[in-house]
């Protein structure tokens, strides 16, 4: 985290203790001060513990750094909005699927970059996209960072974090659904993949690609095309151009047509203020 917006940070023992049991999915991760004796310090390290939510153990001078108040040795970095409730969403994805729709979900695997992150639920949306499904460990969350990016596309699908990614993509194939992955060293051509029915995209992070254990879920693996000399693709770029490559295999059928929703829609806008991870 280089910079840091206060209004993401929710600070003391007292208010932090009131979100993990009113909101905690609106917690992106805890920072507990090192060193602290606190017993209720480690109970509520306890607590954010069964419920998933990433705890990091710093010294008091990053947390002095980052809040100037009293912070009671506590700090909560907070997601723009909770995430959806991977259970319900998948139940109506189960009823959607057998009404003969067929859904489309995105995975970020280890994409760490909020901008990245952003960039991909942007466009997720544009390009009919349903949910999108990441690991709660290692990637990063809902950040004003990420809000920003997105452009406005945060609140506009479902998007689920779940403890053991690999798990639940096995689960999914078990179900009918192929589960394509997007990698530079992937053995099929893009253009060549077969893309009907119940389908998940899985793309890597910037840097370390999709990690073995989640590659190990997928059906296949494809590639894009690259100008001989080239690197790779930004993450959310190569997204783009497969979500582009699946609408266009199914002539555009996907964005025609009216989807079934699978969140709920705020009540007020959503802001996203400056933050960066």
């Amino acid at each position: 985290m280089s910079k840091v917006d206060s209004s993401s940070i929710v600070a003391g023992m007292h208010a932090v203790d009131a979100l993990l049991r009113s909101s905690p999915g609106k917690i992106n991760h805890l920072v507990l001060q090192l060193g602290a004796q606190n017993p209720k310090l480690h109970e509520m390290q306890r607590r954010a513990e069964e419920q998933g939510i990433r705890i990091h153990q710093l010294p008091k001078p990053r947390l002095d750094q980052w809040f100037k108040g009293v912070h009671q040795g506590v700090l909560a970095f907070c997601n723009t909005r909770a995430f959806d409730d991977w259970t319900e969403v998948r139940k109506e994805l189960v009823a959607a699927k057998r009404a003969g729709y067929a859904p489309l979900l995105i995975v970020p695997a280890a994409m760490e970059d909020p901008r990245n992150l952003g960039a991909c639920i942007r466009s997720a949306v544009a390009l009919g996209a349903d949910a999108l499904l990441s690991h709660n460990k290692g990637g990063a969350g809902l950040t004003p960072a990420v809000a920003k990016t997105a452009a406005g596309a945060l609140e506009s699908i479902a998007i689920c974090q779940v403890t053991d990614i690999e798990k639940e993509l096995k689960s999914l194939r078990n179900e009918g659904y192929a589960i394509v992955g997007l990698e530079e060293s992937g053995e099929v051509e893009a253009h060549q993949g077969r893309y009907e029915g119940p389908l998940v995209l899985v793309v890597g992070g910037e840097d370390r690609g999709i990690p073995p254990h989640i590659r190990r879920a997928c059906t296949y693996v494809v590639r894009l095309p690259m100008a001989p000399g080239a690197h790779s693709y930004n993450a959310s770029v190569a997204l783009s151009l497969l979500l582009y490559e699946v609408n266009r295999a199914s002539g555009f059928s996907r964005l025609a047509a009216p989807r079934p929703k699978f969140f709920q829609e705020p009540q007020t806008p959503a802001t996203a203020p400056e933050f960066e991870e």
